[in-house]
């Protein structure tokens, strides 16, 4: 009798965890891929029924996304779909015969932006936000057979009643694209399992508690839940290497209540350990937890990375890997991709991470929010650091409200936690990231804030997360070193170190020289804040593969809008390279950003819908010069690359030729002449004033065995030459005439009549009716101007007699007398000029003509200013 009772008491015992044979393969995943139906917007009756009729709706695979955005094209493709609202997925599923007795969890990798879940008309839970992996429980709603798993996701903005209101981020300059863009499986494990439930993480979290050569102390913590009747379980952890050999193992049996939830702690000690020592030695462990009942049944397993290494950052000494200074040189990555938004493959990943390999960089910043975890997988095979960022942006507050509402507060803390407890065991996460940019958007009229509390909260539950790692912030917009406190929010100090994200050469001056002052400011910032690790967590301006220009500091960049040529973006990365390099103390400096990315606030460069600023197009197809120049600065292969190859058609028939490479200097010839060799300082070689023989020409650049060859054409005139001054952009007149953009000249600063109403791209409203100068036969010859005290033009042409024709307007005087300069054309007398008083208004355009003559193959015009600047804004040249 005592052994029937024992007896019925074990298979009691068995039949609430499971069936032995079942459980004998512990968890199963079922990835729900296939067979989907989707409906974008409202349904005619109630979608959650099971018996509801989907018939009429759209087949979809998961990953999904519905919508599409970004182009290369100066108007919005014409089948975008920027809809943000509700969408509605339902998938018939055959549940396992595997599941019988055991519990049933649907995991989904992420559903923006926030998803309600069904199962058979039964509603499982909600989560809110966009980017974290997230389970339910759906145990008690399937049922043997055929199911129906209905989900509901809201990608709405967050406006005030919307179900996205308080779900951070409620800013940022980036798309939010909608739906199920991860993958959707279904989880069986026994009645006790390691627990599923904990926050869309592994529920095992293993740390390095000591590091030296002999040994490595790893304390492995595991979360159980027991969903079952109470027995007593064994607890089986296990740490192997590389090849899979075990190196360490313990065991615990411990009883478990019924509908318990606990923890248990382990220390496992390894012998000789070989560290994770990035890009140098990537070296993985893997820890593995597997749960077993009394009778040696396995009812769960669970398998997670395992890296050997230390992580700190000194104020002076930087990033610190394994007792190490490591200067982090990184890149920003979105997640998103043409044609595919978030929806993306594990070849995406893998090609992602190849080019980010190839570039040279050894960190990548994962912008700005939750990324998938096969990139992270990835990060950890190949070496990189990565910088993980909570997905909260520009602000800690709903507009309006300076405080943070509890709602809001609550949302970022719970996304806090999902981040690091289903990232806790990368060895490639350096840093955990509360945020980014969160400042006092009142200067802009946008709306008051109190961000310290908020981010001071969110550091308190990194720490308590993981006290492992260091925490930043991504810090915008504060007072620069030096300058008085004006009372906007300074988010710098809320969290272990702060990078700054700082824009000299793009948002600043507009003008690429002002990129000069990213070391002096970081400097700065270093100064004021000794014992606060700074670094540089964007920088970087955009580029156009379309748009050319023929010097970089012809005009005023439009950073917002268009042009925005290549050859921008490569002069600010190389001058701002030149003053982050030397700088020891900087513990990282991302480049914003390695991929053209979605934006559907921009009209910029030659895209819509895009942030140009990525050293790689959108596609993945186009590597940019500036791609090239951190390749030679940052990576270890031999690098000679010329520059400016897709500005075939050149506007002028002198050009300087530029290359990118790690060797101390490269030869080039055109045409099979040798041009002799330059120095190449700061990975930049130039070879200056290269005249272009017309038609075709071979660019050939040589050094240690490396070549690279271009082809650059001429077809303009030879004794000729036309110049757009003040801009970045050439211009082709009706007649075929062609102006390159400004060039050749030596002072003053180029203007725009025009500029991009920076204030109304952030309201959104109408630009203001556009100014046009009176009396211009070619309106685009009056809509830039060069203008200063003192300037010269030094045009090349062969030696000869010319005609010059200056094209002028006054953009601000009205009055004659206010404005008086002389030109003086090599060859030729001082010639002045009042523009108002010739042209006989303000804004009026008039043109002077003059002869020069060129010397030695150039021909100089020099202006002064007598009364105020002198100024230009187009000039004709042509033999007489």
């Amino acid at each position: 009798m005592m052994l029937h009772r024992m007896l019925a008491t074990a298979l009691l015992f068995l039949l609430a965890l499971g069936t032995p044979a079942a459980l004998a393969q512990g968890r199963t995943e079922t990835v729900l891929a296939e067979g989907w139906r989707f409906h974008l917007g409202e349904t005619g009756g109630d979608a959650t029924a099971a018996g509801f009729d989907d018939a009429g709706w759209e087949r979809v695979a998961v990953p999904h996304t519905w919508n599409k955005v970004g182009n290369y094209g100066v108007t919005r493709r014409a089948d975008a779909n920027t809809t943000r609202g509700i969408g509605w997925y339902r998938l018939r599923f055959t549940l396992p015969a595997i599941a019988r007795g055991k519990r049933v969890h649907l995991q989904f990798d992420a559903a923006s932006i926030v998803a309600d879940v069904w199962v058979n008309g039964r509603k499982l839970g909600r989560h809110e936000g966009a980017f974290s992996r997230f389970r339910v429980d759906a145990t008690d709603a399937v049922r043997p057979g055929n199911n129906i798993l209905t989900v509901k996701v809201d990608n709405s903005k967050p406006e005030p009643g919307s179900a996205t209101e308080f779900v951070v981020p409620i800013s940022g300059d980036f798309f939010m694209y909608g739906g199920l863009y991860r993958p959707v499986s279904l989880i069986v494990t026994g009645q006790a399992h390691i627990d599923m439930l904990d926050h869309g993480g592994p529920g095992i979290y293993g740390r390095v508690t000591s590091l030296d050569d002999a040994a490595a102390t790893v304390a492995v913590r595991t979360r159980l839940r027991n969903s079952g009747l109470a027995g007593r379980v064994t607890l089986r952890t296990r740490i192997a290497d590389g090849a899979g050999r075990e190196v360490a193992r313990s065991e615990q049996r411990l009883d478990l209540a019924a509908g318990a939830i606990t923890e248990r702690e382990t220390a496992l000690t390894i012998a000789r350990p070989r560290r994770w020592n990035g890009l140098d030695d990537p070296y993985l462990y893997r820890t593995s937890v597997e749960l077993v009942d009394r009778a040696g049944t396995l009812l769960d397993r669970v398998e997670q990375p395992l890296g050997l290494r230390t992580v700190a950052v000194d104020a002076d000494k930087g990033f610190l890997l394994n007792g190490r200074p490591m200067r982090l040189n990184g890149v920003n990555r979105h997640q998103d991709r043409q044609d595919k938004g978030w929806a993306l493959t594990q070849a995406d990943y893998e090609q992602d991470m190849a080019l980010i390999e190839e570039l040279g960089a050894n960190s990548i910043r994962l912008a700005h929010y939750n990324h998938a975890t096969p990139f992270f997988d990835l990060a950890d095979r190949n070496g990189m650091v990565l910088w993980a960022e909570l997905g909260l942006v520009n602000l800690a507050s709903i507009p309006g409200q300076a405080d943070t509402p509890p709602a809001m507060k609550a949302n970022a803390e719970a996304q806090m936690v999902e981040l690091i407890r289903q990232n806790y065991n990368h060895p490639s996460v350096g840093v955990w990231s509360i945020g980014n940019e969160i400042t006092n958007w009142a200067s802009k009229g946008l709306t008051p804030s109190n961000a310290r509390p908020l981010m001071q909260a969110l550091d308190a539950v990194a720490k308590r997360e993981d006290p492992t790692r260091p925490t930043t912030i991504a810090a915008c917009c504060e007072v620069l070193p030096g300058e008085k406190d004006d009372g906007r929010d300074r988010t710098a100090g809320t969290a272990d170190t702060v990078a700054y994200n700082l824009y000299y050469g793009w948002y600043t001056s507009g003008r690429v020289a002002d990129a000069a002052r990213l070391g002096p400011v970081m400097q700065g910032y270093h100064r004021e804040n000794p014992t606060l690790p700074v670094g540089v967590g964007e920088y970087g301006a955009g580029g156009a593969i379309t748009q050319h220009t023929d010097n970089v500091d012809g005009g005023k960049i439009e950073s917002i809008y268009r042009p925005q040529a290549e050859e921008i973006q490569a002069g600010v990365h190389e001058l701002s390279w030149k003053e982050l390099k030397p700088l020891d103390f900087l513990w990282g400096s991302w480049v914003w950003q390695m991929f053209d990315a979605t934006s559907d606030l921009r009209e910029e460069g030659d895209s819509s819908d895009i942030n140009t600023k990525g050293l790689v197009t959108f596609d993945r197809s186009v590597r940019k010069d500036a791609f090239w120049f951190y390749k030679a600065a940052w990576s270890k292969a031999p690098v000679l690359y010329l520059t400016g190859r897709r500005y075939v058609d050149r506007a002028y028939p002198v050009i300087d030729v530029r290359a990118y490479s790690n060797f101390a200097a490269a030869e080039l010839t055109v045409n099979g002449r040798s041009l002799g060799s330059a120095a190449c300082a700061d990975y930049v070689c130039v070879w200056p004033r290269v005249r272009l023989a017309p038609g075709e020409n071979a660019i050939v650049a040589t050094s240690g065995g490396q070549s690279d060859r271009i082809i650059l054409r001429y077809s303009g005139p030879e004794r000729a030459i036309h110049v757009r001054t003040g801009t970045l952009e050439g211009v082709t007149l009706a007649d075929g005439t062609r102006y390159g953009s400004d060039n050749f000249f030596d002072g003053g600063l180029g203007f725009t009549l025009n500029p991009y109403q920076r204030e109304l791209y952030a309201a959104n409203q109408a630009r203001k009716p556009a100014k046009v100068a009176a009396g211009a036969r070619e309106p685009r010859l009056y809509a830039s101007w060069r203008a200063g005290k003192a300037f010269r033009y030094a045009l090349p042409l062969p030696d000869g007699r010319y005609r010059v024709t200056l094209h002028l307007f006054d953009p601000v005087e009205t009055a004659p007398g206010k404005r008086v300069f002389t030109v003086t054309p090599s060859g030729g007398a001082p010639v002045r000029i009042d523009p108002v008083a010739r042209a006989g208004a303000g804004l009026t355009a008039v043109t002077v003509a003059l002869p020069a003559a060129a010397r030695d193959g150039v021909l100089t015009l020099d202006f002064a200013g007598v009364t105020g600047e002198a100024l230009v804004s187009a000039i004709d040249v042509v033999a007489e």
